[in-house]
């Protein structure tokens, strides 16, 4: 059994391969840290990281391998027991040593995929082997399905179907359908589109039109659908850490349809590559703050139904009866924005990104805001 070790670095990195966070944060050992932790079989990154640290995106600067043979840090595999060292000198490099937990034969992986993900795979599994989303300049050059063998309207599985100019070296196509598109909350403009996986189809012929035979098929397929390159992105091949830019940007869609989402759920946000996100980024959530000392009650015209606005807001109510009320200001009082949660990047385009919540305190709504941690 390999014998990780774990080493505390108070704000030195001892991870190169990351970008500089935006923002020097000092690491913080939770009070309840353990001396060491087996990993077992389920067990993320981010589990481990937050046994040690207060704020687990800080993993880059507390991990340290001090074994040649690993080439990523974040390789780390069930039956690995990492250690945690401190000296009264600082930081300091540990021994490897090999420890014997059982009689038992320890084999070690030979796969990377053997080893524990950041996050846990089965949570967004769907959303990183199916295109849900596409960007928007993607789709402005995607080839478009003109017509079937046979002038069918619908195609389905074997069927022949025929598309606008296919020329290029892709030869596997997902066949998605355009849904709605994504806007930024505060421009209004278009950053990707949702859309419908369909199926998959298989070029025969490229050309102008171009021939495909669809392979595969989850729903009907009707002309005038898209083709988008088929690729699968299942590898989660990252670690928490802070982002190296300034983030500033807005939840514009949670997956699941409603306004409110929890852990381990996915939310899109509205920033991208462009942005300098990256798969790992980790990133705080926080609500809008309320407004306070409104002389009247606000009602739905205001957007407020039982007391909380569409975007999930929460009003406060001064009535004219209500006493209070004549003591407060004319004009509102911003209330500062409450810290909700923590969503950490999986997958990025060129202007959306998704991401998983790993930690909330309160419900995450729609529209809320994402900062650096």
């Amino acid at each position: 059994m390999r014998t990780l070790a774990l080493i505390v670095s108070l704000g030195i990195s001892l991870s190169m391969a990351l970008p500089v966070p935006a923002t020097a944060d000092v690491v913080k050992l939770r009070e309840d840290a353990p001396d060491r932790h087996v990993v077992v079989k389920g067990d993320t990154l981010w589990d481990i990281s937050a046994k040690f640290l207060k704020s687990p995106w800080l993993w880059p600067e507390l991990w340290h391998v001090n074994d040649d043979h690993i080439k990523n840090p974040h390789l780390i595999y069930p039956g690995d027991v990492i250690y945690l060292v401190m000296t009264p000198d600082g930081p300091r490099l540990a021994k490897m040593e090999t420890v014997k937990l059982s009689p038992t034969v320890h084999v070690e992986p030979i796969t990377e995929r053997d080893a524990i993900p950041p996050i846990p795979y089965a949570t967004v599994e769907a959303f990183l082997r199916r295109p849900m989303l596409a960007d928007a300049k993607d789709l402005a050059a995607a080839p478009k399905l003109i017509a079937s063998e046979g002038g069918r309207v619908l195609a389905g599985t074997g069927d022949r179907i025929y598309a606008d100019e296919i020329t290029g070296d892709v030869m596997k196509w997902h066949v998605v359908r355009l849904g709605t598109p994504l806007k930024d909350p505060d421009s209004g403009e278009v950053l990707a589109h949702e859309v419908t996986y369909l199926g998959d189809a298989q070029v025969m012929t490229k050309g102008n039109p171009a021939k495909l035979e669809v392979t595969t098929s989850e729903s009907e397929i009707q002309m005038g659908d898209h083709l988008i390159p088929a690729v699968i992105a299942d590898k989660l091949d990252f670690e928490p850490h802070a982002p190296a830019k300034t983030v500033d940007g807005r939840i514009i869609l949670t997956v699941k349809s409603d306004q409110v989402t929890g852990r381990y759920s996915t939310v899109i946000l509205n920033k991208g590559k462009t942005d300098g996100l990256v798969p790992g980024d980790v990133l705080a959530v926080f609500h809008p703050g309320s407004k306070l000392g409104l002389k009247r009650a606000l009602t739905p015209k205001d957007g407020y139904l039982n007391g909380m606005n569409e975007r999930g807001n929460n009003a406060v109510f001064a009535e004219f009866n209500n006493s209070g009320a004549e003591q407060m200001p004319d004009k509102p009082t911003q209330l500062p924005d409450e810290r909700t949660g923590l969503v950490m990047i999986y997958r990025v385009f060129d202007r959306v990104a998704y991401a998983l919540v790993m930690e909330s305190t309160h419900p995450i709504y729609l529209l809320d805001h994402v900062r650096n941690p």
